[in-house]
């Protein structure tokens, strides 16, 4: 596979040097005096070489030694397409240089599509079948790296150079040579045996049989029609960007830069997006705004241009990345397990390219027939390249109504696609995922894990998943913790699996992570983990299910309260019960804090009993503020506590006004342990029939039944001030 991915790299950066329509070859062709209507031709004349390869598989199916003829005549077609550039040594007249231009042009594309289908059926079988979305995705964000390197290097070779004959020799020279390299990568892999049902399939079957194939068929027909409406004016965008608009070989450079970058970024997102939902959908996603994009074009001038391209390159990079993906993957998916797998490529090639050649010679007719014709669209005058631009876009109309006729299993609807994808932060994700998978320390690979999750996009929970097998501990445990973090209701089966495994080292986590996700589905594993003979897991346990809430989990919780838990899983038994408002545990909790000594948990379960009251973390909240703050706020409390009280007495004349001011005194003059006995006082001369006063009430009685005033650190004041403003809360206005 690493070798495949090289080989990809190589390729990618020769594909751009030397592509017909790329700009290096555009810059060639208009410095030998070429016009946009001869590399339109000389497009389409590449284009009809396609044809052969229904012959080449009748062919090479016959051949002894296929890995050989794949070796041998790919180095042959890097040789005739680079060949090009030696054209102005032999020939200095520019009609006889085209001749010669298209001549070479055609034998190499020739020999290269003679290649094509046994390789392709070579690289199909050698991918496995569940890997072969991702393994392309990758294999693509190679190619685009190498593709943007060796463009934007090229690109400003040529500018620093002067755009003379040596700037574009050495180009092709070094496109050359990656090339050869390529294909010398590919000569230690296995070429597979590949299974057959017919010993021999005659020539008219090689065409028929696939034809015949309903699900290959729809895909072809789609496909087709994408490809004439892209192809009637791809040819002309870099001849406008040259003429037209003025832009240098190193902007046009930097510009498919931007294409190819963001193409790394599209190529590993929409793979993982078309091995989780489908290619279908991506295809219906992205077709739409495919629409548009030579629309754009059309708006271009010198003087928005410099805006406008960046945004065009960015989203086509995007865009084309994802409907690159998706037309792999479900060409490779249509082609079946046996039969003759590189009769389908052939046909694949041989349609396309009569599609390509037409395409490209109907743009060139056009620009050559309409050149003074001027038409008027968007608001604005139309004419020469740019209506092609118009034509593509009509044109593209037409693929976006056939592809719902193309069939994929088990796809997914696009509105799934569009919740799954948009939602969180995808592009978050998309960025820690490459990080992820190229970060070779532990620690990055964890704070990797750890975003994704963060990133919030269901897309993160399989890479996720993944990561809890890894061998270093701190990017399982991130892992874990991110699949809480997603809120995705698709990781409950992960870590319930991951908590229900006694071996497990991270029981506790995945526990944690389940009542993040707050879904009654994590409520079961929770319940079984509950009693636990681990504390730790035992204690997530209870800390999750009280995130979770619910009938069921809250009165397991209480069960198990006083069943008499043990004096670690009580603590988060009571916090739990506390923030699902279950009053039953002020009680409990209040007499258990006799039994711990350390100041931290006594005011751990002093703050839950308030919180069950329904003060929130008003106890919390009071205990971080200093001396002065505190007595101000508290005072301020005691304040609506007796204007409250007030109200209370015009109805009941038997409440003493001077309990009150007995409160109030305690707190100024500093008598902190008093203050609960006091509170206790104030609220017994209250006629109380609300359950929440009752239970703050009791609670300030457990309080000061002990044998001695509650000592100063559990701090009395806060909490009995907190317990009568919970009092007065719930007496009449």
């Amino acid at each position: 596979m690493r070798r495949l991915l090289v080989n990809g790299g190589l390729w990618g950066a020769y594909g751009q040097l030397v592509a017909v329509t790329g700009p290096i070859f555009t810059g060639l062709a208009l410095w030998m005096g070429l016009d946009a209507a001869d590399i339109a031709l000389i497009a389409s004349i590449a284009a009809l070489a396609g044809m052969i390869q229904p012959v080449s598989s009748f062919i090479t199916g016959r051949l002894a030694d296929q890995k050989a003829f794949v070796l041998r005549f790919g180095i042959a077609d890097i040789s005739l397409n680079t060949i090009v550039v030696l054209v102005p040594f032999v020939i200095g007249v520019a009609s006889g240089r085209f001749a010669f231009v298209a001549a070479a042009v055609l034998l190499g594309t020739l020999t290269g599509n003679l290649v094509a289908p046994v390789f392709n059926s070579w690289f199909s079988t050698v991918l496995p079948g569940d890997f072969r979305a991702r393994f392309l995705g990758k294999r693509m964000i190679v190619v685009n790296l190498a593709a943007m390197v060796g463009g934007y290097a090229a690109g400003q070779f040529i500018d620093l150079t002067g755009r003379a004959h040596i700037s574009f020799v050495v180009p092709y020279l070094v496109a050359w040579l990656v090339g050869v390299i390529g294909y010398r990568l590919l000569v230690p892999i296995p070429f597979p045996a590949i299974p057959r049902t017919e010993e021999d399939l005659s020539f008219n079957r090689t065409l028929t049989v696939p034809i015949a194939d309903k699900r290959f068929r729809r895909l072809l027909i789609f496909y087709l029609a994408w490809v004439f409406a892209v192809l009637i004016a791809d040819p002309f965008y870099n001849v406008f960007m040259i003429r037209h608009l003025g832009i240098s070989y190193a902007t046009i450079g930097a510009l498919n830069a931007v294409v190819l970058g963001v193409g790394i970024a599209g190529y590993s997102f929409w793979g993982m997006v078309a091995g989780k939902f489908g290619s279908k959908p991506v295809l219906q996603l992205l077709i739409i705004p495919r629409l548009f994009l030579p629309f754009i074009w059309v708006l271009l001038t010198p003087a928005n241009a410099g805006v406008l391209l960046v945004v065009i390159m960015a989203l086509n990079g995007m865009v084309f990345s994802g409907l690159t993906v998706a037309i792999n993957t479900l060409l490779f998916g249509a082609v079946p397990e046996r039969g003759n797998r590189a009769a389908y490529f052939a046909v694949w090639a041989f349609t396309t390219s009569l599609v390509n050649a037409t395409a490209t010679a109907v743009g060139g007719l056009v620009i050559r027939n309409l050149s003074e014709v001027t038409l008027r669209f968007l608001g604005q005058e139309v004419s020469g390249i740019r209506i092609t631009f118009v034509l593509s876009g009509l044109l593209m109309v037409i693929p976006v109504i056939l592809v719902r006729w193309v069939t994929e299993s088990e796809a997914k609807p696009v509105r799934h696609i569009v919740g799954q994808v948009l939602r969180g932060n995808p592009m978050g994700f998309v960025y820690n995922a490459f990080l992820f998978s190229r970060s070779q320390g532990s620690r990055a690979r964890a704070r990797a894990a750890r975003a994704m999750g963060r990133s919030r996009n269901p897309m993160a929970v399989e890479q996720l998943a993944r990561a809890m097998d890894d061998l270093d501990y701190d990017v399982r445990e991130q892992a874990v913790r991110g699949l809480g973090d997603t809120r995705s209701n698709d990781a409950i089966a992960h870590l319930a699996a991951e908590l229900a495994d006694e071996e497990s080292d991270l029981r506790a986590q995945a526990a944690e992570s389940l009542g993040r996700l707050r879904h009654p589905a994590g409520i079961d594993p929770l319940l079984a983990a509950i009693d636990s003979a681990d504390s730790r897991v035992a204690m997530s346990a209870a800390r999750a299910l009280g995130d979770i809430g619910g009938l069921a989990a809250q009165e397991r919780l209480y069960d198990k309260l006083v069943s008499g838990p043990g004096r670690s899983l009580l603590p988060s038994l009571v916090e739990s019960l506390s923030r699902l408002g279950d009053l039953r545990v002020v009680r409990p909790a209040i007499a258990a804090t006799a039994a711990y000594s350390n100041p931290v948990i006594r005011l751990q379960l002093l703050s839950a009993v308030c919180r069950a009251l329904g003060a929130r973390n008003l106890f919390y909240t009071l205990l971080s503020k200093d001396d002065y703050e505190l007595a101000e706020r508290l005072d301020s409390i005691l304040v609506a506590v007796g204007r409250r009280l007030v109200h209370c007495r015009s109805r009941d004349d038997a409440i003493p006004a001077d309990l009150h001011r007995h409160v109030r005194d305690a707190l100024a003059d500093g008598r902190y342990p008093d203050l609960p006995s006091e509170a206790l006082t104030l609220a017994d001369s209250i006629g109380l029939d609300d359950p929440v006063a009752v239970e703050a009430r009791e609670a300030l009685r457990i309080v000061v039944s002990g044998d001695s005033p509650p000592p100063e650190t559990d701090r009395p004041e806060i909490f009995a001030v907190v317990c009568l403003g919970v009092i007065a809360d719930t007496l009449p206005p």
